[in-house]
């Protein structure tokens, strides 16, 4: 029970920390409630079955209809324009729809590397470590960070210093099991949430991670190297904020072995 409500009152503190942005987030996000989608809808109707009455009159004296046509004629414009109308209305909710979606991949995702961002990696692990504690199975957390990386940017530039964070983050993602969740969380650091993981597993993922990078070179991109961090619920932490600190504290841990290593926290 100490555990679960460790878990609950970390994952409040994620939401309350993201409040801000969530606000904004809101207040950019188109809602169809928000905007009475209802009314607009209404309104459109209403503009085109009144091109539709406005219409037959308009080119009336244009046209020749014959006996018994006008009648025909006018409600067939009626129709017309609610049929517009409705399409219209189609129109603007498929064009919503599709820039809801637009704002809430931003809102998750980092540009750069197309990895959840940070906010998005709170709430990831808050899901993941109530879902471990439910069912009574081991996560384990890396944190990692690029050695020496301010050296690739001073040498290189920021362009080829962001061709590297991307580089990186495939490695990454190569790494890992489609499942597994991975974050760019800072500047050059990345952190990689291993459910169902206990901590030798979470231990050889990382080796596994810093080997790849260490190991591949991609054209016109210069070498880096890796430290990486590890952690596992609820041997290490039994909490987000405890876990992210000890997997924390394990990659720099790593960096001050010399760099270019893998450590784990150390449990107790």
């Amino acid at each position: 029970m100490h555990e679960l409500a460790a878990l609950r009152t970390d994952q409040e503190l994620c939401v309350k920390a993201s409040r801000s942005e969530d606000g904004l987030e809101r207040s950019t996000h188109l809602s169809g409630q928000d905007v009475a989608m209802g009314w607009i809808l209404a309104a459109m109707i209403a503009f085109g079955v009144g091109v539709g009455i406005v219409f037959p009159v308009v080119v009336a004296p244009l046209i020749e209809l014959h006996e018994g046509d006008a009648a025909a004629f006018r409600i067939a414009c009626v129709v017309a324009g609610f049929c517009v109308g409705g399409f219209a209305y189609g129109v603007a909710r498929f064009t919503l729809f599709r820039a809801n979606r637009r704002l809430a991949r931003l809102a998750a995702y980092d540009g750069l590397t197309g990895l959840f961002n940070q906010r998005q990696f709170a709430r990831s692990l808050s899901s993941e470590l109530l879902r471990a504690q439910r069912n009574g199975q081991p996560a384990s957390l890396i944190i990692t960070d690029l050695d020496l990386f301010k050296r690739v940017n001073d040498k290189h530039g920021h362009t080829v210093g962001d061709d590297v964070l991307a580089a990186v983050a495939g490695d990454v993602l190569a790494c890992i099991r489609p499942y597994d969740v991975a974050c760019r969380i800072g500047g050059e650091e990345f952190a990689v949430i291993l459910p169902q993981t206990d901590k030798s597993q979470g231990l050889e993922v990382a080796e596994r991670i810093r080997a790849r990078i260490a190991l591949t070179v991609h054209e016109d991109l210069p070498p880096v190297t890796i430290c990486c961090g590890v952690a596992t619920y609820p041997g290490d932490a039994d909490s987000i904020r405890e876990l992210t600190r000890r997997a924390d504290d394990a990659m720099y841990a790593a960096k001050a072995a010399g760099r270019n290593a893998v450590r784990g926290a150390f449990s107790g």
